[in-house]
């Protein structure tokens, strides 16, 4: 480990000597981008490079799950369209280290065609709330997504 002055902290030394050539030829960085350790967080996901994996922090999932169930279990039969967005936007970004839950958006996406006004509400069917109930006990049973299925790669 090695002092970084114009951080005013300790990062690795190889790290130190980026920065400093960085300096040298007037590369612009920013203290909060220059992570380092075991597992990093990158756009909000726990990625962790030597067990090869992205999760969802705990924080993270628990509020994904309680806003999929409030949406479709807890809320009103009818969300408008600026909601239904949301809604898929957030669970669009959790599809980085859930790729294989995809299949629970094609109903809410067929719902959502041809619809523009953002404050128009839109019935919640069986379909989508099955889907969505779906997407909820796989996101808990889920530990993340594995970068590799083979190690062996003799």
């Amino acid at each position: 480990m090695t002092w970084y002055d114009p951080y005013e902290q300790f990062y690795p030394t190889d790290q130190v000597r980026l920065l400093r050539l960085w300096d040298w030829l007037g590369i612009p960085h920013k203290a909060k981008k220059q992570v380092w350790g075991e597992v990093l967080v990158i756009i909000g996901f726990l990625v962790d490079p030597n067990a090869m994996t992205a999760t969802l922090p705990d924080d993270s999932k628990s509020d994904l799950i309680r806003h999929v169930h409030q949406f479709a279990h807890v809320a009103r039969r009818r969300q408008t369209l600026h909601d239904f967005e949301q809604l898929t936007g957030w669970i669009n970004w959790s599809l980085n280290v859930y790729p294989l839950l995809k299949p629970a958006l094609s109903n809410i996406y067929a719902k959502m065609s041809g619809k523009e006004h953002s404050h128009a509400p839109i019935y919640l069917n069986k379909a989508i709330i099955q889907d969505l109930a779906w997407f909820e006990e796989h996101v808990e049973a889920s530990s993340g997504m594995f970068f590799f299925a083979n190690l062996d790669w003799n």
